[in-house]
């Protein structure tokens, strides 16, 4: 294996043992040395790939900011124009589907995202950074859509708060959450793309 290929295929271990024990024991809790003795790794190479922890955790963050802009791509490409109608309920459905599935895939790093936000600037501003990019996402469909005698900052924003408010509660592992975490994607997306339908109709 070249050493490119290899060295994409170390630092790709990393990051996926590190997001498996983020998720399990916390971010606080994980240590360098837990993530290299999973990934079966020397100490001293995980120190080739980042300076510590806490860029690896970014590094996945930026993964899952990717993901979560991309999502849909493949099933609904927002450089597409919207036309009203049944088009464009279709393509609102498959867009919220995609992020939602997205929002499970990766629930583990935006749950640590979020609390660290609140105790850490960095990573208060890396996760804003994140959400203002859902946020411009949702815009440009609504840019697409042809909405008229609309202020599309805010009608971005109260969007894209609706549909990570949904996904959270969904995801969440708290016995209190509003909406069942066990409730399949399927019954989900009909309400959500029903608001977000009336909105842009």
């Amino acid at each position: 294996m070249p050493k490119t290929e290899k060295s994409k295929h170390t630092k790709a271990k990393i990051l996926h043992v590190a997001k498996d024990l983020f998720a399990n024991k916390g971010f606080n809790y994980t240590s360098v040395k837990d993530i290299t003795s999973v990934a079966g790794l020397g100490y001293g190479t995980f120190y080739l790939y980042f300076k510590d922890k806490k860029e690896v955790f970014y590094a996945l963050l930026e993964l899952v900011e990717d993901d979560l802009y991309t999502a849909s791509n493949s099933q609904a490409d927002i450089q597409k124009n919207y036309p009203r109608g049944r088009e464009s309920y279709r393509a609102l459905r498959k867009d919220l589907r995609a992020i939602c599935l997205s929002f499970f895939e990766n629930r583990s790093i935006l749950k640590f995202s979020k609390e660290l936000a609140l105790i850490d600037n960095d990573f208060k501003i890396k996760y804003k950074q994140m959400r203002y990019r859902l946020i411009q996402r949702t815009k440009t469909i609504l840019e697409k859509s042809g909405v008229e005698n609309m202020d599309l900052d805010i009608a971005a924003v109260a969007i894209a708060g609706m549909i990570e408010a949904a996904a959270t509660q969904w995801t969440s592992e708290d016995d209190s959450s509003v909406i069942d975490s066990k409730l399949q994607v399927e019954k989900l997306i009909p309400t959500l793309t029903k608001i977000y339908f009336k909105i842009v109709s």
